[in-house]
């Protein structure tokens, strides 16, 4: 990719970086809010009356149960209230995921307890004709990265610690696999994925994780895009495109599309029916984390084959032939699979290591690499101009040559039907048309006057 696109690249995934702590905790609490608080109220209620907080023993606190007020907006405000409480100052909410299916909501928020800034979680569940619940996982802000897993599980204990209500089912959410490192070839990175799953990608900076029977699976940074048709250069590709060139193009055909969940949709949708199928994509909260970026949650599919996903996307805008850039990281996790895979997938994202470094090295070479081919194509085609200039003009010198000879030889035999002879005088070089015997009779024995050969006649002279 030229380089300013690769150094718009390169900060994105910086960016990325730096907030991967902060999917994973949304995707924790997206797990959270889909799994635990499936047991009906009255097992909530007697699990914790009102809001009880637990301590977890690895570290990390948790403030839980029912709620008061009428509305989510009144519960969620309740359970912060109890957060300020518990640290001692306000907490600021970073970012939010609503479910609105769910009637659920979950909140990124930092707080300070006197100088020790704190991190966590908040789920908040307000379905019609039951009891608003909620929960705050929180710790140390260093700690949180590592913490939140096993506080996500301690709450899942908790939930389904109660007795449930007639038609409840308890959920056990399963803790993580153990991860076996996948070193990137390329030197980029590396991923962990448990014993089983398929580590279709690594390299570039990308990877790509898939669960037996495709039950999760695990994307970071891949690349898809779009070609605009009615881009000049875009619609030359499409025309001329080898098969091979087709095959390595993983896009669909479009025009630029900024919203970075309109094009994702776009994509996974386009994609899907190259492929025969028709997905029902369902967006269920999202949330802007920059200029053509985004987080966003919902589902792919209905019933018992739906899947449950988060991701992160963001969108390069059209180079000059009409292509255009996705970054997609997501997870999916199938909705029968969600208790057992749900944290395993979320630790498999988390285990995503890469060598900025490296991924910089590699789109310097590449772009290195594009630009002596183009370079030596640039060359190529000026000496080919060169050359058809040389031929040009050589072609045209030959044929105004010819064209020169035919004059004078038509003048010549228009001087010899008149009877008529050109002369030069070797002393001056001048020349003079004159009669055939006037002309012999110069030229006889007087070496001053010679006669001029028709080849020797001078344009603009003697014609």
């Amino acid at each position: 990719m030229p380089f300013a696109r690769a150094t718009r690249y390169r900060q994105r995934v910086m960016t990325h970086r730096l907030s991967r702590s902060v999917t994973s905790a949304l995707l924790a609490a997206a797990f959270v809010g889909s799994c635990l608080w499936g047991t009906s109220p009255r097992a909530a209620a007697a699990a914790s009356d009102g809001l009880e907080r637990t301590s977890n023993p690895a570290g990390g606190s948790i403030v839980a149960g029912t709620l008061g007020g009428s509305s989510l907006a009144d519960a969620t405000a309740a359970l912060l209230r109890r957060v300020h409480a518990e640290l001692g100052s306000r907490p600021s909410v970073v970012q939010v995921a609503q479910n609105q299916r769910d009637h659920s909501v979950a909140l990124l928020f930092t707080a300070a307890h006197g100088r020790t800034p704190f991190t966590g979680v908040a789920i908040v569940t307000a379905k019609p004709g039951s009891e608003i619940t909620g929960a705050a996982l929180y710790d140390t802000s260093v700690r949180f990265h590592s913490t939140v897993n096993g506080l996500v599980q301690q709450l899942g204990a908790m939930t389904t610690a109660g007795k449930p209500g007639r038609g409840a089912r308890p959920v056990q959410i399963s803790p993580a696999q153990p991860l076996e490192p996948h070193g990137f070839a390329d030197g980029t990175g590396s991923i962990g994925a448990p014993a089983g799953w398929n580590v279709a990608v690594a390299g570039g900076g990308s990877a790509l994780a898939i669960a037996p029977g495709n039950a999760a699976q695990v994307s970071y940074n891949m690349h898809f895009g779009g070609i605009d048709p009615g881009n000049p250069r875009g619609a030359m590709f499409l025309r001329t495109a080898s098969p091979m060139a087709r095959a390595g193009f993983h896009g669909i055909v479009s025009p630029y599309i900024s919203d970075p969940v309109k094009a994702w949709v776009a994509i996974v949708s386009g994609m899907a029916q190259q492929r025969g199928m028709t997905p029902q994509i369902h967006i269920e909260s999202q949330s802007d984390v920059g200029s053509g970026a985004a987080n966003f949650t919902g589902t792919l599919g209905s019933g018992p084959k739906m899947i449950h996903f988060i991701a992160y996307a963001f969108v390069l805008p059209p180079n000059p032939i009409g292509m255009w850039t996705l970054s997609d990281t997501h997870v999916y996790v199938s909705n029968a699979e969600l208790a057992r895979q749900g944290e395993t997938a979320n630790a498999v994202l988390d285990s995503v290591r890469i060598n900025f470094g490296a991924v910089a090295a590699q789109q310097n070479a590449i772009r290195k690499m594009f630009q002596a081919k183009f370079d030596a194509e640039i060359a190529a085609d000026r000496q080919a101009d060169q050359n058809r200039y040389d031929n040009t003009q050589h072609f045209l010198a030959q044929d105004r040559a010819a064209q020169e000879g035919m004059h004078r030889s038509a003048v010549a035999m228009e001087n010899y039907s008149l009877d008529r002879a050109v002369v030069v005088d070797t002393r001056t070089g001048d020349h003079a048309t004159v009669g055939s015997n006037f002309a012999d009779t110069l030229v006889q024995g007087n070496p001053n006057f010679q006669k001029v050969p028709a080849s020797g006649l001078l344009r603009g002279v003697d014609y």
